[in-house]
């Protein structure tokens, strides 16, 4: 949420849900990748390897302000939260 007075954006209060919108995008393409692989899950892990790869300080720095991903959602889950542990290094 904006903090009237402030220069950035404040995650104080928000849920780990939120993580779902910075990086869901990219999971959903990774499963997609895979099926279209035949279910391959190397292709999936390879997609999230290249997104990891391309994302900017500024998209890493506005992760941090939130909790870890959150479990659950199946292999898009699973790779939402790859993709959320590899950031965070």
């Amino acid at each position: 949420m904006w903090m009237p007075g402030r220069d950035r954006w404040s995650a104080t209060g928000d849920k780990a849900t939120q993580v779902r919108h910075i990086l869901g995008s990219a999971a959903h393409a990774a499963r997609a990748v895979e099926l279209d692989a035949g279910d391959d899950r190397n292709v999936g892990a390879q997609y999230i390897e290249t997104a990891r790869a391309l994302a900017s300080p500024i998209v890493v720095s506005v992760l941090t302000r939130y909790p870890n991903a959150p479990s659950g959602g199946g292999r898009t889950g699973e790779l939402l939260r790859s993709l959320d542990v590899s950031m965070r290094r």
